[in-house]
This record gives structure tokens, C-alpha cells and sequence, in this order.
């Protein structure tokens, strides 16, 4: 394949109630879709988001071992959140297969089984690089966007968060004069009657091809101070390749405010 068919760039744009999404690729080649926005989108994030706050910002994230018996919570957040994840997630797949972006979808998946079949046996992924505006549309979980499943593809499809407006000049490969190893920090939670050690050995086990981090729950900290500590690990300036999130169970969970 030429003129790297493979690479996609997808625009959605939301103007009042309806959005734009524009898919450009190969030479030129370009598609344009309007969409009607689902009002209810937007009031499942806050739902999902509220349960989100409300179980990992509170004071007792779970049930602590107490004289033999378990402390319970008033208000199960963890079965609120995975609810109200389930409903956001659902209702946002739905959207996405609304027939007026079938051809979208369709032409992504026909280049990934395309890519498949010239170059068999090698996982290269079909990337779509994704901007959105405004930030409202940002926040939903796009990764999750299984476009390939409808066509019934082989292929790998890899959506990639692009910004829409970049001013820093792009660093090619002549001007970067050595591969940096990727940086991974590690965010476990309170292991009270857990046991992470397995987590830890296995990210330590990656110490010789990455630079790892370890940041998290200690005894007598506060929630605030534990807060403020992994919030200053994600904020650090050299960035992050990966994040290894390890809490009340292991599960990596979109965070998009």
C-alpha cells in the first residue's frame, strides 16, 4: 500500500446538536458525515462521572477488616460506577453505529483488512488519528470505539488522541539522536488484605527496557495527601508512556473530566 493508506485523521466537530465528522486519508481522499448528538449523552458522563468522584475520592474507597468483621458503605460506589459505566458506554457505541457513519466506519475497516491481507502475518494497526472539539467530546471513551468488529475484521484499528492545534515543531526521526526508554508509573491503592506484590514484580520485571515509578497509598496518609501525590507523579513534566493503575481491583478505567 502507498502514500500511507493506512493512517487516517478523524475530525469531529459538535455545532449546537449536530456533529461533523470528517475522515481524511491516502491522497487526499476525504468523507463528511453529520450526525445528531443524543442530548442524554452528555447527562450519562455527569452520571458516570459523579459515581466516579463519589468512589475514588471518598474517605473509605472500600470496606476495611475491623475486629474480624468488614465495615460496609452506605452506598455501593463500585456498583454505581460500573452501572453508570455500562449505560455511558452503551448509549456512546450506540451512537457510533448510527447509519449515517456506516461509511466511515466501513472505509477504516476495508483498509485494515486490506493492510491485513498485502502484508500477512505482521500486526501493523490501521491508526486513526482522532481530534475532537469542543473538550465535551474529548472526555467519552473513544479507544473503545470497536470499528472492526462490525465488518467482522482481522485487522488491528488504533485510535490515537491528536490535538487540534500544535505549535511545537514535530521532532523527526533525523533530529531524535537515540531511542528514550518508555517511562511507566505504577499507582497502587491501599493493600490491606491484598496482596500487589505480584503487580509490583511484574512492572519491575520491565526495568531493564523502561523507567518505572511507583506511587501510592502509605500508611497514615491522608486521602487528600494520597491525592495530591499521584496527582503531582501524572502532572511530571518528562510524561508518561504507560500507566499501571492497581487499586481495589485490577482494572484500568478512562478518566476524561
Amino acid at each position: 500500500m502507498k502514500y500511507n493508506s493506512h493512517l487516517f485523521n478523524l475530525k469531529v466537530q459538535k455545532i449546537e446538536q449536530t456533529c461533523l465528522f470528517e475522515l481524511c486519508w491516502g491522497q487526499g481522499q476525504r468523507l463528511t458525515q453529520q450526525v445528531n448528538y443524543p442530548t442524554n449523552l452528555t447527562l450519562l458522563y455527569q452520571e458516570w462521572r459523579q459515581a466516579y468522584l463519589c468512589f475514588y475520592q471518598s474517605e473509605h474507597m472500600r470496606g476495611r477488616t475491623v475486629g474480624g468483621g468488614v465495615v460496609t458503605l452506605s452506598v455501593d460506589w463500585h456498583a454505581e460506577l460500573v452501572k453508570a459505566e455500562t449505560k455511558l458506554t452503551f448509549e456512546f457505541h450506540r451512537w457510533l453505529r448510527s447509519v449515517e457513519l456506516y461509511e466511515i466506519r466501513a472505509t477504516i475497516a476495508q483498509i485494515s483488512q486490506e493492510l491485513v491481507k498485502e502484508n500477512p502475518g505482521v500486526t501493523e494497526a490501521v491508526k486513526v488519528f482522532l481530534t475532537c472539539a469542543p473538550i465535551e467530546l474529548d472526555r467519552f471513551p473513544w479507544e473503545a470505539w470497536e470499528i472492526g468488529t462490525e465488518f467482522a475484521s482481522a485487522g488491528a484499528i488504533q485510535i490515537i488522541r491528536a490535538p487540534i492545534n500544535i505549535k511545537a515543531e514535530t521532532e523527526t526521526p533525523q533530529k531524535k539522536q537515540h531511542q528514550r526508554r518508555a517511562r511507566i508509573l505504577a499507582i497502587l491503592g491501599d493493600d490491606t488484605g491484598l496482596n500487589f506484590q505480584a503487580d509490583k514484580e511484574a512492572v519491575q520485571s520491565l526495568l531493564r527496557i523502561a523507567e518505572v515509578e511507583f506511587v501510592g497509598w502509605q500508611p497514615l496518609q491522608t486521602t487528600t495527601e494520597v491525592i495530591q501525590q499521584i496527582s503531582d507523579a501524572i502532572a511530571c513534566k518528562k510524561g508518561w508512556d504507560v500507566l499501571f493503575f492497581c487499586w481495589t481491583q485490577q482494572r484500568i478505567r478512562y478518566d476524561r473530566r
